[in-house]
């Protein structure tokens, strides 16, 4: 899964708003590792699904 997949996701399918991920990202940089810290915040859950 993409970068931008994974931002999708977390704005689509888990409702976290784009302002939250620009400011989480930039703070903690756009990576894996952000994008799957947001993800286990706000749904518990350590990998996306299909990876």
């Amino acid at each position: 899964m993409t970068l931008d997949e994974m931002w999708d996701c977390l704005n689509v399918e888990h409702g976290v708003s784009e302002q939250t991920l620009q400011v989480v990202t930039d703070i903690n940089g756009y990576n894996e590792d952000t994008m799957r810290d947001i993800l286990y915040s706000v749904a518990g859950l350590r990998e996306f699904e299909g990876e």
